[in-house]
């Protein structure tokens, strides 16, 4: 029964900790595949093929051609809308995947929307020696460490250490919503045994 109690608190707080829907931006980020849905990219590939269906109406190309080209120039935005209602269900995936952490990660919604670059760890009691911690933190991605912290706040600040790519920001929103994931679930759960974690929040 107190498991029980204890799982209801922790959905609750994770359900309370995200918005209560989620826009395509912040069901993309959730998936590798969210990038196809992408509008700039979306309608970059169906102009493509677009102007070459129209460049083959123009030199008389054939039926089959013009078929064909007109086909492709839909295929991106079929693609698009499959994947949206393939990602309907992220927001109950997060909010599953947050309830199961033995700490609260708050702030989810900033990396959701592509936002974020380090997350600010607060211990219950000791907080562990950052140079100890970067080992760990390393074995992730050379670019995830310790930047700094206030030992009297109990707090270590971890960069998460994934640079925004002004060409294509829909696959680095993924990168860096991976990257948390990767660095709860890796790093700062198991340091949680040694060193009791309060709350993890995106900064």
């Amino acid at each position: 029964m107190p498991d029980q109690a204890h799982g209801s608190a922790a959905e609750r707080r994770a359900e309370e900790s995200v918005s209560a829907r989620f826009t395509r931006i912040m069901n993309a980020s959730t998936s590798r595949w969210g990038v196809l849905t992408d509008p700039p990219l979306v309608a970059l590939a169906s102009g493509a093929f677009l102007l070459a269906f129209l460049a083959a109406l123009g030199r008389d190309a054939g039926p089959s051609v013009a078929r064909a080209l007109g086909a492709l120039a839909l295929a991106p935005i079929a693609v698009a809308l499959a994947v949206s209602v393939a990602l309907r269900g992220a927001r109950r995936a997060v909010v599953a995947w947050l309830a199961r952490q033995p700490f609260p990660v708050e702030n989810l919604n900033a990396v959701l929307n592509g936002l974020g670059e380090a997350l600010e760890v607060t211990f219950a009691g000791a907080v562990p020696d950052a140079a100890e911690l970067n080992v760990e933190l390393d074995k992730v991605h050379p670019d995830a460490f310790v930047t700094g912290g206030v030992e009297d706040a109990r707090t270590l600040d971890i960069r998460i250490g994934v640079v925004d790519s002004k060409r294509n920001p829909a696959a680095t929103n993924h990168q860096r919503y991976a990257r948390v994931r990767e660095l709860v679930e890796r790093v700062l759960v198991p340091l949680a045994e040694r060193y009791p974690i309060q709350s993890v929040r995106v900064k």
